[in-house]
């Protein structure tokens, strides 16, 4: 049985054409979307509805639980009606599906009765573009841990209806929550409201009052972004990093122009075999004339690459290799291509670790560093090999 919360009866109460819920950690936002979306289903015949966030993967650990749950509050759910985990059909011939941003071009062509954005802020723009322009209804969710495009491109729209939503508009929550949330409040800040800890009252600002907080301890604050390559850059090497199921295997194209550096995003998927990548490199028409340094605790893999006739390198690695690595990035400037989505996604979400206090660690978090871990193994090993290569595959 399904018990109201002050969140679903405000979310419930938007009419317009766009409805975007802003709000902190255990605000019921998910929850409270799923219940109307499973509802609209079961009573109107013939709805598409899709559900989408960033990563599959990570919906079947959020979202999707999530949706499962609901459905078998209201009595609903049949496991048979759940296709592979990702598509459930109603009996009156309505559906629900579940989509992932990180395969590409997923989002394009999809019309539907009502779109979810599932953690918008984890989308791209485009993507969200793509589904939400072709969608009579959408319904868009968020943690706000810094202004993104939802504020600058989507809010100012007259068909925007906006919510702010905290843990205090759930009455369900769970004590345990509420009460850590409320430890945001008491770290961050000192009685009088001046701040204690930067972090914790940060925390505190995204998660407890559900307000736009300040991205901090991301490793590289300094970078831009541009349209294209210029034709005058010069092309001098290429980072790579083996990934297959959860992780993706990248390829990044870097290059030089003016003193600084350009880094343009190429390959960027998973379930890529090696036979697979070097397909792929061929079929984009990459460069096979300079090195891709790849991760060195692969040794077969860039063996089978070398064989198939692709120039690669192991990376030079050792004590504190990650740390020299990050050094060099932060030593030189550079810039990202405006088409390389996911290093963008990663460089924004690359942050250093932090102590249960919220101070900083002298190490990344091992996280959102596919791409920049290869761009890393290039700076770290650039220097012992040179020159243009000449072979037989190329």
């Amino acid at each position: 049985m399904i018990q109201q919360t002050t969140a679903l009866r405000k979310i419930s109460s938007l009419k317009k054409k766009i409805r975007v819920i802003q709000g902190g950690q255990g605000a019921g936002k998910t929850i409270s979307i799923l219940i109307l979306l499973c509802n609209h289903a079961s009573r109107v015949s013939n709805r598409e509805i899709l559900i989408i966030s960033a990563e599959l993967t990570k919906m079947r650990l959020t979202v999707i639980k999530d949706f499962v749950k609901v459905m078998r509050l209201v009595g609903l759910y049949e496991d048979r009606n759940f296709i592979a985990g990702t598509l459930y059909r109603f009996t009156n011939g309505s559906f629900i599906k579940f989509i992932g941003l990180d395969k590409s071009d997923i989002g394009k062509g999809l019309r539907s009765d009502v779109a979810y954005f599932n953690e918008v802020n984890k989308c791209d723009i485009e993507s969200y573009r793509q589904v939400a322009s072709r969608s009579k209804l959408v319904f868009a969710d968020y943690n706000p841990d810094s202004e993104f495009f939802i504020h600058t491109d989507v809010l100012i729209r007259d068909d925007v209806d906006y919510l702010e939503l905290t843990f205090q508009d759930n009455e369900l929550l769970d004590s345990g929550e509420r009460n850590e949330i409320l430890r945001y409040k008491d770290l961050g800040y000192f009685e009088d409201g001046t701040i204690k800890n930067e972090y914790w009252a940060n925390a505190w600002r995204v998660y407890g009052l559900g307000q736009i907080g300040a991205l901090q301890g991301v490793v590289f604050e300094t970078w831009g972004k541009v349209d294209t390559v210029p034709k005058e850059a010069k092309l001098v090497g290429r980072g790579g990093d083996f990934g297959y199921t959860n992780d993706p295997t990248t390829l990044t194209d870097i290059y030089t122009y003016n003193g600084e550096y350009i880094f343009d995003e190429r390959i960027y998927q998973t379930d890529l075999t090696n036979p697979q990548i070097w397909r792929e490199f061929k079929s984009l028409g990459m460069d096979n004339s300079i090195y891709t340094f790849f991760d060195s605790s692969e040794p077969k893999s860039i063996q089978e690459l070398k064989s198939l006739g692709m120039k690669v390198q192991g990376a030079e690695k050792g004590a504190d290799s990650i740390m020299h690595g990050i050094q060099k990035m932060q030593e030189i400037k550079f810039s990202v291509t405006s088409t390389s989505k996911n290093l963008i996604k990663e460089l924004e979400r690359y942050k250093w670790a932090v102590d249960k206090n919220g101070n900083k660690l002298n190490r990344p978090i091992d996280n959102w560093n596919h791409a920049i871990d290869g761009i890393r193994y290039y700076f770290t090993t650039k220097d012992k090999y040179s020159g243009r290569y000449i072979g037989s595959h190329v």
